[in-house]
């Protein structure tokens, strides 16, 4: 399963942006112009200056709302835990750790930035294909509550530690289950560094090596195959391929694991919602295979894209326009050092004053490399040098992933009720390098 954002979905994304555009939320259009909130995005650029990161704090809100309901509205406990490679400025995780979700970290610096901001021991799950020792250890001292192990070293650290401690450490274990090609995520290949195989019996085996261990408890089975899904097709094809490893083991074991974690890969979630799914039905439609398995159950998700991705966008200004033999370009200032291009990226990019006239502009950045983290068209009236354009759904993995490439990290702030407040503070050379 692609992740490559097609033609036909980047059309679909700006058409449903456009709509997004017209409602009254945070992220509108009034007057010819687009505003976050009550300000409109000129008047938040002209202060700050551009490229800058913007998010709205009565978005995000909203998103972590959509997915709480979601959560209570299932027949099973739910565990919502916020996947902080997302976005790693605190001001935005703290409004989710305040809003009583938990999180998922998969480093020794994800974890102390979780604690940094907030979240207590008891709110985290560790993940990760290949865990530090001593990452592992504070994990464990710090009595985090499920470790998900992916490898036969992780298991045999962890049985060590147990012992030389004392005490019993409760694991997850991550399964890899080989489905359909059509329905096969870019986490789950034949041969994936991500957790145990199923097909080959290396994920019985672990199982087997862990229920044996008297210094280890299995807790629960986690799968996550899945990136920027709008419909629950595949994450129900993965959910039903869990079970009935699940099943299997239980028989064949007489155990009960009380935990199925399936970890994230939703969409932006207007994209989402324009595609005919709200996520409390994305969660029912994708769950459906847990119906009939017996005992008392606990289902944690992960989700990270879905409640940042469409709560920010990046304010950008054009600095060259030019017209070569086959298009016609917009060169602006935002590059890969706050936009990384990536192949599941969401982008859609808008002019923040509306002009008439349908010429079309490809979008390209500053930089000297090829590659563009915004390699999208905009149709528009004519377009200058310091017109102001906004590029959305720049919510999740931009800061966390941001470099100084070609120019800073930039700045990035929150909207918040017509006020706004910084969420990281461009550092100049001097800042960074000299003493």
């Amino acid at each position: 399963m692609t992740t490559r954002m097609t033609l036909d979905q980047r059309r679909f994304a700006s058409i449903a942006t456009r709509r997004l555009l017209g409602q009254e939320g945070p992220f509108h259009a009034d007057s010819g112009e687009v505003w976050i909130e009550r300000l409109s995005c000129r008047e938040i650029a002209k202060p700050l200056g551009t490229p800058l990161l913007v998010y709205s704090a009565a978005r995000l809100r909203d998103n972590i709302a959509e997915v709480a309901a979601a959560a209570d509205a299932f027949a099973w406990p739910i565990r919502v835990h916020f996947a902080l490679k997302a976005c790693y400025l605190a001001g935005v995780a703290e409004l989710v750790q305040k809003a009583g979700l938990n999180v998922e970290v998969m480093s020794e610096y994800e974890y102390l930035l979780a604690r940094r901001i907030g979240f207590s021991p008891a709110q985290v799950i560790v993940n990760g294909p290949a865990k530090r020792p001593e990452f592992l250890e504070r994990a464990v001292i710090d009595e985090v509550p499920l470790i998900n192990v992916e490898s036969p070293s992780e298991i045999a650290f962890l049985q060590d530690l147990g012992r030389r401690l004392g005490r019993t450490i409760e694991v997850g274990i991550r399964i890899n289950p080989l489905l359909s090609r059509r329905l096969r995520g870019p986490f789950t290949p034949p041969g994936s560094k991500f957790g145990f195989d199923v097909p080959s019996g290396e994920a019985a085996d672990a199982v087997r090596k862990i229920v044996t261990s008297r210094f280890l408890s299995l807790q629960a089975v986690h799968c996550h195959g899945y990136t920027r899904q709008y419909t629950p097709d595949a994450h129900r094809a993965q959910v039903a391929a869990a079970v009935k490893f699940l099943r299997r083991v239980e028989a064949d074991l007489g155990i009960r694991i009380p935990i199925l974690d399936f970890g994230g890969g939703f969409g932006s979630r207007y994209l989402m919602e324009a595609q005919g799914w709200t996520f409390q039905q994305f969660i029912r439609e994708m769950l459906h295979p847990l119906i009939g398995l017996p005992g008392d159950r606990q289902v944690i998700v992960e989700p990270g894209r879905y409640l940042v991705n469409d709560a920010a966008a990046c304010l950008t200004s054009v600095l060259v326009c030019k017209r070569t033999a086959h298009r016609r370009w917009v060169l602006v200032d935002a590059g890969r050092n706050i936009l990384p291009p990536r192949e599941n990226a969401e982008y859609v990019v808008m002019p923040c004053q509306v002009s008439p006239g349908r010429t079309v502009y490809h979008v390209g950045d500053f930089l000297c490399t090829p590659s563009e983290p915004v390699p999208l068209s905009l149709v528009s009236g004519s377009m200058k040098p310091g017109d102001l354009l906004a590029v959305f759904n720049a919510g999740a993995y931009t800061f966390s992933m941001a470099q100084n490439f070609g120019e800073p990290i930039p700045n990035a702030i929150l909207v918040d009720k017509g006020e706004w407040t910084w969420l990281f503070k461009k550092r100049s050379v001097e800042e960074q390098f000299l003493r």
